[in-house]
């Protein structure tokens, strides 16, 4: 009698991940990611009935990685907001351009699925949070987040292609306006 073939999630989460780095999302689909992960479609559709649900999956785990990055990046700082927001920008700095491409994808191709997305909003949430006040400081801490955020959702939405440099260039502008938010107030 042959053996059932067990059915991994972390090999399914890493052939998906794999086809999605390698293509960009463009090859995406469950035959692919059952190719790839070494189980038959149905295998698949058992772990995960929906391609939204896959690449649900793939977002949590995403989102998780980051998460656990910035926490660790921030260490005993993690209860100041603007130190924490510096460990996440500092964080962004070390990605490279296939990573934030896929970040892109994954938080783009659960637009249509409200749902699917709790994961990405509440992570955004979680930023938001970050803001405080209205002094002007703290509005050129949210602005320049927020023009990170969107240039990386844009590019996301294939509505925009900055070049390396210029992503770099809003990343850098965003964290010298959070590093300089935390020296104004060392100082004061």
């Amino acid at each position: 009698m042959a053996r059932k073939k067990e059915i991994s999630l972390d090999r399914i989460l890493d052939a998906a991940d794999a086809i999605i780095m390698e293509s960009g999302g463009r090859q995406f689909t469950l035959d692919a990611v059952a190719e790839r992960a070494g189980i038959s479609k149905g295998g698949l559709v058992y772990s995960f009935a929906t391609k939204d649900d896959l690449v649900a999956a793939v977002l949590q785990r995403e989102i998780d990685r980051v998460q656990h990055a910035v926490q660790t990046r921030a260490g005993s700082d993690w209860q100041h907001k603007h130190k924490r927001l510096l460990a996440y920008l500092d964080e962004a700095l070390t990605e490279d351009d296939r990573l934030i491409r896929r970040s892109a994808f994954l938080m783009t191709a659960l637009l249509q699925s409200p749902e699917k997305s709790r994961p990405a909003r509440d992570y955004y949430r979680s930023i938001l949070d970050l803001f405080d006040g209205d002094s002007t400081m703290s509005k050129e801490i949210r602005q320049a987040v927020l023009a990170m955020e969107g240039l990386f959702l844009l590019r996301g939405l294939g509505l925009a292609d900055p070049s390396p440099s210029e992503w770099r260039s809003v990343l850098a502008h965003a964290r010298a306006t959070v590093a300089n938010a935390i020296a104004s107030n060392s100082s004061t």
